[in-house]
């Protein structure tokens, strides 16, 4: 048995570890434990996704035991490779193909806090950096061109896309109005004629 500790993990990272461990198991069964009841419906909602067997355990109030097998007991979970990272329950996720764009039109993601709103856009890069399908390019535009500057707390993610083979554009016009064109930090910029050539043309992500 192959055993996860995702104690003190936030979202989404249970459901990645759990994911990288599942390709990993060769049919084994995988056991994670994790210390709040919404990770345990979001691995449950994942094991439904992939057809496995889930038990959940509570051990406590800060503890609880999730048990993932395959019932073709012995046979790879190569249906782990082809499977995104399900939404927080919130349905089953149906990829509509291999290419999209990420829009980002903002440092932070929703309405209500920045703060929260921060580290949520800090979630979701990380997250997309974890599909098996990447997109084609990021764009950012308006405050998103925030993200790509020194300093922004989501290069790393970026950065990682872009070694991955994905293009990441910055809007110029956005740089020089928010006075941070000459701190480019990953990617390139563009312009705004291009920026609707490539919404025109391409299925969108926006967060």
């Amino acid at each position: 048995m192959k055993k996860i500790d995702a104690t003190g993990q936030a979202c989404p990272m249970p459901v990645i570890l759990t994911k990288r461990a599942l390709k990993e198991s060769n049919g084994e069964t995988v056991l994670i434990s994790v210390d709040n009841e919404i990770a345990t419906q979001n691995l449950a909602k994942m094991a439904e996704q992939l057809k496995l067997i889930v038990q959940v355990e509570k051990i406590n109030d800060s503890l609880y035991e999730v048990k993932l097998s395959d019932p073709k007991a012995g046979n790879e979970l190569a249906v782990a490779e082809q499977t995104p990272i399900p939404e927080q329950v919130s349905g089953t996720v149906e990829p509509f193909g291999t290419s999209y764009v990420v829009v980002l039109n903002s440092d932070f993601i929703g309405n209500g806090s920045e703060e929260l709103g921060r580290t949520l856009m800090k979630s979701f890069l990380f997250s997309l950096t974890e599909q098996e399908v990447l997109p084609e390019k990021v764009l950012c535009y308006n405050a998103g061109a925030l993200l790509t500057t020194a300093g922004s707390a989501v290069l790393d993610d970026l950065k990682a896309l872009e070694e991955d083979g994905v293009e990441v554009l910055t809007c110029g016009i956005c740089g020089e109005f928010y006075g941070v064109k000459d701190k480019l930090a990953v990617g390139s910029f563009t312009n705004m004629y291009r920026i609707v050539e490539i919404l025109r043309t391409s299925k969108t992500v926006s967060p």
